[in-house]
């Protein structure tokens, strides 16, 4: 196949379909758009509505740029006849069996097999198990459009490295992994992705290690959060304050400053879901992989214990038995709650009869309705009996005791999941991990 031009972009004669406008696609498809002629598709007419609007609901982006600057946002399939370029960036999510959920791959790989051409570059920057982009992706593509890898279009992977609410590890600050299917296809990935970000390109030897890089890393973050997590709960019944161990061991130049906690979003608790499916029908085990997954799936429990046995002590009181959950979404400073624990463990405890209350600075009460049922708390009235800071948003930083312990009854728990208020809570129980 002919190798592709750079230069024919640059000059805006051919063009560069991102698909998929989330959290990934967006920041890439603006980026991309700096320089190229792109067609930022995504099948949801009403987020499309609102970015065309210049209104990004994650509130990630800004969107109040120059025309020439900014991508076509479009629904319609039929813009996505043109491009040269396709970019895939949907998500790849895990079911409730904790199984791949590959249903929104699949959709918009169909649609860009409609629209195939000769010459054609396809880019998946979904995360995916090794081997999906050329076994699962493929054939598809081949099937949809009659053409053939590697006689007709070619295929790369460069996995999405997008940090939401990092101001620092922005898309142009973070280096890019490409793989493609031949020479001439890495070689104009990798000219293409060095328009994206400044920091470099590294050119991986087969798509399959891409992929089993992009998995690598949130698995290695997931393991390291599993030893914390479980080292908290040894340290505790040793009658060992866990908060002041991290703080000791990491005075040491090696220790790695992980902390423990709530491991949820869409990275550290869906990817590890993709290598053990794939290796299990193999007999191939992964047995600290599987452990990491069991303990930080199992702090929810560990933290919904805590708060039982707190409000076991006090039910003889006339207290209230409210509890108060700081933080909704999956991490600091982002708005999303899908795959949150926080949400999850309001469930838990709703299930337990528990009367909880959630309360985000940032979160809309709507996509937490929608997503999980949940309300938030516009205003806290009244004391709690346990009170949780589950997410450390920087609008909670300036908080001091006095918002504890006017919240809260004097025999009430504060649960710090996150350490931001260790040293400052002193007229409360106070338990963190």
């Amino acid at each position: 196949m002919r190798n592709k031009s750079i230069h024919r972009f640059l000059e805006k004669l051919d063009s560069i379909a991102v698909i998929g406008l989330g959290y990934t696609g967006l920041p890439l498809a603006l980026r991309l758009a700096e320089q190229f002629n792109v067609i930022g598709f995504d099948n949801d007419p009403v987020r499309i509505q609102q970015l065309q609007q210049g209104y990004d609901s994650n509130q990630e982006i800004e969107l109040h740029l120059p025309a020439n600057l900014l991508p076509i946002f479009t629904n319609d399939p039929s813009q996505l006849a043109n491009p040269s370029v396709y970019i895939i960036a949907v998500p790849t999510p895990v079911d409730s069996a904790n199984l791949p959920d590959l249903h929104f791959l699949k959709k918009a790989v169909e649609q860009v097999g409609q629209f195939l051409k000769l010459g054609d570059c396809v880019i998946v920057e979904s995360t995916v198990y090794p081997g999906c982009t050329e076994a699962y992706c493929v054939p598809i593509l081949e099937t949809v459009s009659g053409l053939k890898l590697g006689k007709d279009f070619s295929i790369g992977y460069s996995p999405e490295r997008i940090n939401p609410g990092d101001a620092v590890h922005h898309i142009g600050a973070v280096i890019k992994l490409v793989a493609a299917s031949d020479s001439s296809a890495l070689d104009f990935m990798t000219q293409l992705y060095q328009h994206v970000t400044a920091a470099g390109v590294h050119a991986c030897e087969s798509i399959r290690v891409a992929e089993a890089a992009k998995l690598t890393e949130n698995i290695q973050r997931d393991v390291n959060i599993a030893l914390l997590n479980e080292l908290s709960g040894v340290y505790e019944k040793l009658g060992i304050n866990p908060g002041a161990v991290w703080e000791a061991a990491s005075t040491k130049w090696n220790f790695l400053p992980f902390r423990p906690g709530l491991a949820g979003g869409h990275c550290i608790s869906v990817d590890p879901y993709y290598l053990l499916d794939q290796i299990k029908p193999m007999g191939i085990k992964a047995p600290i992989v599987e452990e990491a997954r069991r303990v930080n799936e199992g702090m929810v429990n560990r933290v919904m214990t805590h708060v039982l046995r707190h409000l076991e002590t006090v039910k003889d009181e006339k207290n209230n038995k409210r509890v108060l959950i700081m933080g909704a979404s999956f991490k600091p400073n982002v708005k999303d709650v899908r795959n949150s624990k926080p949400v999850e463990l309001a469930k838990l405890l709703k299930q337990n009869n528990v009367e909880v209350e959630l309360i985000d600075p940032l979160v809309d009460t709507q996509q937490l309705e929608r997503v999980a049922g949940l309300t938030l708390t516009s205003q806290i009235k009244g004391r709690y009996q346990v009170i949780i800071v589950a997410v450390n948003h920087t609008a909670y930083k300036e908080l001091g005791e006095s918002y504890f312990c006017n919240s809260t009854f004097e025999t009430a728990l504060v649960i710090d999941l996150t350490g931001a208020f260790k040293g400052v809570i002193h007229n409360r129980k106070y338990w963190t991990i």
